[in-house]
């Protein structure tokens, strides 16, 4: 039996609240409990505090996640993606540039801004770069990036194949040369 993309995705959110969201909830008031520790050394101290506000950052992620998963966007590609940047890059020096729109059906919307995601992600991890371009027209988006890629390296990870399984689920492809890629689509 199939399931639908609205579906799955309710699933896939139920899944993320009870789960990953509530584990996160907790795992920050454990942190907040041992930092209340009188007997904390300061170094420790702020050391748990980075890390207590790296585990609300996440927690807000998942958050966002959750209503990203529940509810279609009426915004462009474009502004979502421009609206997505500012977060994931927000510390770092990395500038971007968007152009061009996009029209496009609401399913796959949701596959496309994950893949966007996936790649800042891993140029913002892995690249070294400082600029990111986004361009985007009728039936691609070509996203680049000036750092120093690692192909055998990304090749080897998980990120480019779950990058072409999500691009396939909706019948797009996805080229790459050096730190260029190319998302195609119907």
């Amino acid at each position: 039996m199939n399931s639908s993309p609205n579906s799955d995705r309710s699933r896939l959110a139920r899944e993320l609240h009870d789960g990953l969201a509530q584990e996160l909830a907790a795992l920050g008031y454990r942190l907040d409990a041992v930092i209340g520790n009188p007997n904390l050394d300061q170094p420790s101290r702020t050391e748990l505090r980075n890390l207590r506000a790296t585990t609300s950052a996440m927690v807000q992620q998942v958050r966002n996640e959750i209503f990203d998963l529940r509810n279609e966007s009426d915004r462009s590609i474009a502004q979502s993606i421009s609206q997505m940047l500012p977060q994931l890059l927000s510390e770092t020096e990395i500038k971007y540039e968007i152009s061009g729109e996009i029209i496009l059906l609401k399913d796959k919307h949701y596959d496309l801004l994950r893949t966007i995601r996936e790649l800042i992600l891993n140029s913002k991890q892995h690249a070294n770069c400082r600029n990111i371009e986004i361009t985007l027209d009728a039936t691609q988006i070509k996203y680049r990036d000036d750092g120093n890629f690692d192909n055998k390296k990304e090749r080897e990870g998980f990120g480019l194949l779950g990058i072409k399984e999500r691009l396939a689920k909706i019948g797009a492809t996805l080229q790459q040369q050096d730190s260029t890629f190319v998302l195609e689509f119907k």
